[in-house]
Parts: C-alpha cells; sequence; structure tokens
C-alpha cells in the first residue's frame, strides 16, 4: 500500500489574482505562476503528440524537420 498523503504540508496555494504555488521545503522557498506553468505544459504536450505523429517522422527522412530540431539546438546552446 502506498501510505503518501495526496497533499504534502509543505505546499501553499494563494488565490489572489493569479494563481501562485508557493513551495516551503528545507531551506527553499519558490513562488511559482500556474498560470504560465500550464501554457508551458501545453506547448509541451502539443510538441510531444507531434514527434508521435507520421507528419514529424516524414519530415525527418525527408531532412525538412526544424520545429524540435532548432528547440534541442537551442538546449545546447544555453544549456541550464
Amino acid at each position: 500500500m502506498d501510505n503518501r498523503k495526496s497533499e504534502s504540508e509543505d505546499v501553499g496555494l494563494h488565490t489572489e489574482g493569479e494563481q501562485e504555488k508557493e513551495v516551503v521545503s528545507g531551506d527553499m522557498n519558490i513562488e511559482m505562476n500556474l498560470d504560465a506553468i500550464k501554457d508551458i505544459r501545453k506547448q509541451y504536450k502539443k510538441i510531444k503528440r507531434y514527434m508521435r505523429s507520421s507528419i514529424y517522422t516524414v519530415a525527418m527522412l525527408d531532412g525538412r524537420e526544424q520545429i524540435v530540431s532548432r528547440l534541442l539546438k537551442d538546449q545546447e546552446d544555453n544549456p541550464t
């Protein structure tokens, strides 16, 4: 059985204006804008769906694929 709680005690949700989640863990205090994370998640899902499609496979074989290649190149140039 899994004895974990569904929500951690360290996580607080603020509902004023934009949604922000404050995570306090040890010495870290992080605030995140949940609306911005939703937009990033939508883009990520759209790109992953594109990568599973046959259109992506054909573009890779033809050498015309630019969307994912550009993202990978940007990541190589700017590692964080």
